[in-house]
């Protein structure tokens, strides 16, 4: 069965961060006119089929910064595919949005944005090596509001070097001052060994002491504040929930075009080659995937308890008893730590602090 769930990868971006781990290019936009051309050939190769796509999500990168005119290209090609209700996200940099770019990005059919905040803190901002100024995730904001868009999300970052809780406090204030409809934040995760790693070493130390903490103070307050907490790192008003992100901690299979775009089917799963000029040069359709892989039953149905345990849903027990531990599993509902009812088994909310530790203890070699 063909996936409903469609990833759209768009690596440019005007500066790169230097903790980012996704393939991404400031070479600037010259390249980027051949890319779509090559990415619409791979669409095209993939045969979507009519109304067949639930969820499209544009990512990278900043899909925004090359402009309303090729995004349209990519959203034109897409139309037929689309079901009635699909929900459609971009990712984009708050000083890329303009009043004009807000409008045009509803008139082409995108109906969800998820701006990339980080922090609201211009120290930190650059600490993170991000661009702009912190007024314009406001204007952004304001822009996207004006033209109609009734569900904004906002990605942050916690354990931030030189973060102190007071940073934390403030960016929490000013994150539900603006009224989101949904809040990705997340822990720094840095690669071990690379520049940004070296450069921070000593705060990073530091700012991981306070993970938990702050982990702590970022759920406890925004659902004070009325977010559901359905996953991890993910909060959002009821009935908010991204409906793109959903379907892979659920194990779904999804499609992924453009360079480095993962995709999985089944048991097979491969990525596109992260380099934009071998991607742009390859015959049409044939983008290069420089890595595939089979994963076996075990693999996958582990997989799917990591990632199932994510979400306060949880997953259904049927689905993954084979690879549980049932002496660990007893033990960690003696503790609280986790619950099975009504076919499904699913962390309590002194577990999901430890999720990591419980999905290792619960499986069974």
């Amino acid at each position: 069965m063909q996936p409903s769930h469609l990833y759209i990868h768009i690596p440019f971006c005007a500066v790169r961060c230097a903790y980012c781990d996704f393939y991404s290019t400031a070479e600037g936009t010259g390249k980027a006119a051949a890319y779509v051309e090559t990415l619409l050939a791979e669409l095209e190769s993939l045969d979507l089929g009519h109304e067949s796509i639930d969820t499209v999500y544009l990512g990278g990168g900043t899909p925004t910064f090359i402009g309303a005119a090729l995004l349209e290209r990519i959203m034109t090609a897409l139309a037929g595919s689309l079901r009635l209700g699909a929900e459609v996200t971009i990712e984009a940099n708050p000083s890329t949005v303009t009043h004009e770019l807000a409008e045009r990005l509803g008139r082409i059919g995108i109906n969800r944005v998820s701006l990339g905040v980080q922090s609201f803190d211009p120290r930190l901002r650059r600490n993170l090596g991000r661009t702009g100024e912190t007024a314009a995730i406001f204007r952004a904001m304001e822009f996207l509001r004006g033209s109609g868009f009734e569900n904004v999300g906002i990605d942050l970052i916690f354990t931030i070097p030189g973060q102190r809780a007071g940073d934390l406090e403030s960016d929490i204030r000013q994150a539900l001052s603006l009224k989101p409809d949904h809040i990705s934040w997340y822990e720094l995760s840095v690669e071990d060994g690379s520049t940004y790693a070296h450069k921070w070493a000593r705060k990073l130390e530091h700012a991981r002491e306070y993970g938990p903490e702050f982990y702590r103070t970022v759920t406890g307050a925004l659902e004070e504040a009325g977010y559901r907490w359905y996953e991890t790192s993910n909060f959002a008003i009821p009935g908010m929930e991204c409906r793109h992100n959903l379907s892979y901690w659920r194990g779904e299979d999804y499609l992924g075009v453009g360079a480095g775009a993962w995709s999985t089917r089944g048991f097979e799963r491969w990525r596109n080659v992260e380099d934009v000029d071998i991607y742009i040069n390859g015959k049409a359709g044939q983008t290069g995937s420089r890595l595939r892989e089979h994963l076996g039953e075990k693999e996958k149905t582990t997989e799917k308890l990591a990632l199932g345990l994510r979400m306060d849903s949880g997953l259904k027990r049927d689905e993954v008893a084979g690879r549980l531990d049932p002496d660990e599993e007893r033990l960690l509902k003696e503790r609280g730590y986790l619950v099975s009812e009504g076919g499904r088994i699913y962390l309590t909310r002194a577990g999901r602090f430890v999720a990591n530790d419980i999905c290792v203890r619960l499986l069974r070699d």
